[in-house]
């Protein structure tokens, strides 16, 4: 026992020896905990700054660009005479898109001709050009209901009768998990999973790297001459330790400073965390040992972190991705972990139902831990004659 606490001391030092990893261990957690959630802040874009180009300049057009304004979604910021000004101000940034009411709108509408709104703006901002769109569509949908209702009741029918007549049918949409319809919600719980994966396997990459340059340098140290279960034991438990700490902060701190929902119990989420930390421990030692350099340990992993985030199945339905893409993110320990907190803790599942992640979980740990272990045994054999 005295032997094991001894190797734990020598890892702790080891650890907050080296200013990469403490810088990446905190400094990341810390900021990507703060910087991440930022552009999500507000759920869903509002406000979304727009000018107008009226050719119109009728009663109509003008009813038109207040109920635009009036919407939450989009704000009116002006008038222009024509596309070129409109343009320019995009380009300055000053605005995120307009909208342009042809000649003859009202009399068209009046009419009951086929009217075309135009709109444009900076599609590579998906959100605020979509938002855009909605505000104008909502707008020139209530205008349009207005219109038909007022005929209809000109032709002497009872103003309730003629709202069923003009929408016979009312739709109510109620969202069962998410029910602000944000990015909050979804987003950040997710990617919290993915930054502990990652941070966690570029420390843990870090140090087996250094000590692999150590070792090629003929230096015997304790990673050379201690057991590789002992060794995978000791390190296993001080970065299960440090990244509880910093799961309990995202996981509590964090989301509640964000207004983020949290169905689950506490004891439920650890359930389900601590077999997560374990798999990505053992897999981040398992990887360390082909670091040649300490440096290349941050390169893989944030190389490897958009895939792995986009085959977790949040952000893109599994469905539509490709069966053996699916097949190869069951290997990272994020996707079952992903998969069962959004469950369990966005979603409300009881346990019982997201065990089968805690399973998958474990066997990751076990068969990763394995691979650790033979690797280690290999390490220090290779150089162990390297330095006879």
């Amino acid at each position: 026992m005295n032997k094991f606490l001894a190797l734990v001391v020598l890892e702790i030092k080891s650890i907050f020896a080296d200013r990469s990893i403490l810088l990446t261990m905190f400094g990341g957690i810390i900021m990507y905990s703060i910087l991440y959630p930022l552009p999500y802040s507000q759920q869903v874009a509002r406000d979304v700054e727009i000018v107008v180009i009226d050719y119109d300049r009728s009663s109509v057009s003008r009813e038109l660009i207040r109920m635009v304004n009036a919407s939450p979604d989009t704000h009116i910021a002006g008038q222009v005479d024509s596309v070129r000004d409109a343009e320019a101000l995009i380009e300055r940034g000053k605005i995120k898109g307009f909208l342009i009411i042809p000649k003859h709108f009202r009399r068209d509408v009046l009419m009951e001709k086929a009217v075309t709104l135009s709109l444009g703006g900076d599609a590579s901002y998906f959100m605020t050009y979509s938002t855009i769109a909605s505000g104008i569509l909502k707008a020139g949908g209530t205008l349009s209901a207005r219109i038909k209702v007022a005929r209809l009741t000109v032709d002497n029918e009872n103003i309730l009768l003629a709202k069923q007549q003009w929408q016979p049918a009312s739709l109510n949409l109620q969202p069962v998990f998410n029910q602000v319809n944000g990015y909050l919600d979804y987003v950040v719980p997710a990617v919290f999973i993915l930054i502990l994966q990652q941070t966690l396997l570029i420390v843990s990459g870090i140090l087996s790297g250094s000590q692999n340059e150590r070792s090629r340098a003929k230096e015997q140290g304790y990673w050379l001459t201690t057991s590789p279960t002992l060794l995978l034991l000791a390190r296993g438990l001080v970065f299960l330790g440090l990244y509880l700490v910093f799961s309990l902060y995202y996981f509590g701190f964090a989301l509640d400073m964000y207004g983020v929902n949290r169905l689950a119990a506490a004891w439920d989420i650890l359930k389900l965390l601590v077999p997560f930390l374990l798999a990505v421990v053992c897999l981040g030692v398992a990887l360390g040992q082909l670091y040649r350099q300490a440096e290349t340990a941050t390169q893989v992993i944030l190389f490897s972190s958009m895939p792995v985030l986009f085959c977790s199945g949040f952000i893109w339905p599994v469905s539509e991705i490709p069966t053996w893409l699916v097949s190869i993110s069951q290997l990272f320990p994020s996707t079952a972990a992903i998969q069962g907190l959004l469950q369990l803790n966005q979603m409300g599942a009881d346990f019982e139902m997201v065990k089968h992640f805690q399973t998958q979980l474990l066997i990751q740990a076990v068969g990763y831990g394995i691979l650790a272990i033979i690797l280690l045994h290999y390490k220090q054999h290779k150089y162990r004659l390297n330095a006879v």
